[in-house]
């Protein structure tokens, strides 16, 4: 991106250029009032930008900024990836829950795909064909991080699609033989767009439903099971924030270049 287009960025945004995250964490989420609430409560002077649903904080250890947006779906997950991609953010780290599709990944473990196959129709746009990947060294920390806080936590392949109520059994069967541990909406449409900015990326997902079993989001779960997708869920953030390593002069902390134009 040229020095006018980051201008240009910038003001639309209602961003200084010092302020350009290092980070960008993404959550594919119906109850958006909910992870707002509860995301933002782990960073400090956070400001909603021009963009509706962006979300900018820093990170208390450090100061480190931060955009987080609750984005549901694919096309919506790529468009944040698309933008801080071109200002130059390294990091997306892709947060939310899956449906599991292996007996073993039970409601309340946490999936880190690998790979992702692609599902959805916004890969297409960014070079992703077939399938997508993750950053191994993010996905290498990431496991580490959740299983030394007592997690269960799965490794390997991990599909998407773009059509939650169009999972029939047959689908689901398919899916499962094929290996996939889980599925969601965003995962491999992240992957795609990082790629195409040169971002890392990776995926931090736990376990809601059970489909290779029959139970949906809309089946009753014990609560002990509601405990354990609880517990997964508040360890999300904490761990999507520390994937990017402490610093003296993290990312999103650039000495300062001349600030945007105001608009008209």
């Amino acid at each position: 991106m040229d020095a006018e287009d980051e201008i240009d960025w910038c003001r639309a945004l209602g961003l200084d250029r010092s302020e350009i995250p290092g980070l960008v964490v993404l959550e594919g989420s119906w109850w958006q009032r909910e992870r707002n609430a509860l995301r933002l409560a782990r960073l400090d002077a956070v400001r909603e930008l021009a963009f509706p649903e962006y979300h900018l904080g820093r990170r208390p250890s450090d100061g480190l900024a931060v955009l987080y947006s609750c984005v549901y779906g694919a096309p919506r997950a790529v468009e944040p990836v698309h933008v801080f991609g071109q200002l130059g953010t390294p990091t997306v780290v892709q947060i939310g829950s899956c449906g599991s599709l292996q007996p073993q990944v039970r409601t309340g473990d946490v999936v880190l795909a690998d790979t992702a196959a692609i599902g959805e129709g916004a890969s297409q746009y960014y070079g992703g064909q077939v399938s997508s990947s993750a950053t191994p060294s993010l996905v290498d920390r990431a496991e580490e991080a959740f299983t030394s806080l007592g997690f269960r936590v799965h490794r390997g392949p991990h599909v998407t699609t773009c059509a939650l109520f169009a999972q029939p059994p047959e689908q689901v069967a398919a899916w499962s033989e094929a290996g996939y541990l889980a599925v969601d909406m965003e995962t491999s449409a992240v992957f795609s767009a990082a790629r195409c900015f040169g971002m890392q990326a990776v995926s931090l997902l736990f376990v809601w439903d059970e489909l290779l079993a029959g139970r949906s989001f809309l089946h009753p779960y014990t609560d002990a099971e509601q405990a354990a997708q609880a517990r997964a869920n508040a360890a999300l953030m904490d761990v999507a924030l520390d994937l990017v390593p402490l610093g003296p002069v993290p990312p999103g902390l650039v000495p300062p270049g001349p600030a945007a134009p105001p608009g008209p």
